[in-house]
């Protein structure tokens, strides 16, 4: 399938590792340039942008914290001169505490509202009206299912997230007139290495699973490029889930 993205200029936040990695990849190897965004994992960052580069396309690595304004319109700044105006943006960048509320001291739950929720709003206010300016543009978001069906352990980060969504289905209904589409990816539990938990706690969570395994990274990428190809050009405002069954709420 051709996806239609050569040449596109493509920021994918949280990049570096994991799935963020594995769609910078998938989106290169379709002709994509890449905006390769980081906060600390150097690294990891510089090799997927030689593995970037081997699909002879450009890519621009930019360091920063979305849930800082400042450090948002900084990336934009490095991008435009280094790389161009972003045609389309993914953002995999989040961070969550797996514990109960009430382990939390008080003030300790602003760090995850802040990238969870305000990073999505800094992107957006920042990116998006260049790609209103050119009529046409894409944002996708991804989280974790925990914000659609709640998850006690995953409680601040549920609770930002699913306010993302909110803002993502309004946002769709303002710059639909632009061509720009705004939509959500939601995931179920994907393996991207050590996940923490013991055989047992492991087995009894992919007993919840009717396809029987957890997610896999390479599981995301297909449905993101997807999104960003002009076959999803009439899709905008939706949540559309990758999670192996373990809910299937209308």
């Amino acid at each position: 399938m051709d996806f239609g993205l050569k040449g596109k200029n493509i920021l994918i936040t949280g990049a570096a590792k994991g799935i963020g990695r594995k769609i910078a990849l998938a989106a290169a190897a379709e002709g994509a340039n890449i905006g390769l965004h980081y906060r600390e994992s150097e690294a990891a960052a510089l090799e997927a942008a030689t593995e970037i580069r081997d699909y002879g396309v450009k890519v621009t690595l930019v360091k920063g914290d979305i849930a800082r304004l400042k450090d948002v319109k900084q990336v934009k700044e490095t991008l435009n001169q280094e790389l161009g105006s972003i045609d389309f943006i993914v953002n995999n960048a989040g961070w969550a505490q797996m514990k109960s509320f009430f382990k939390y001291e008080p003030e300790e739950w602003k760090r995850e509202v802040d990238i969870c929720f305000y990073g999505i709003v800094n992107l957006a206010h920042t990116f998006m009206p260049d790609m209103i300016s050119k009529n046409q543009g894409k944002f996708i978001n991804i989280v974790g299912d925990s914000a659609r069906t709640g998850d006690r352990n995953l409680i601040i980060s549920a609770a930002a997230r699913s306010g993302a969504i909110s803002f993502l289905k309004s946002l769709a209904i303002e710059v639909g007139r632009n061509n720009v589409q705004c939509n959500t990816v939601s995931l179920g539990l994907i393996n991207q290495g050590d996940l923490g938990f013991s055989d047992v706690a492991l087995d009894k969570l992919i007993k919840q699973y009717p396809l029987k395994r957890l997610g896999k990274a390479d599981d995301v990428k297909g449905m993101v490029l997807f999104l960003l190809s002009n076959s999803a050009d009439w899709i905008t405002g939706q949540v559309i889930s990758i999670n192996g069954g373990h809910s299937m709420l209308g």
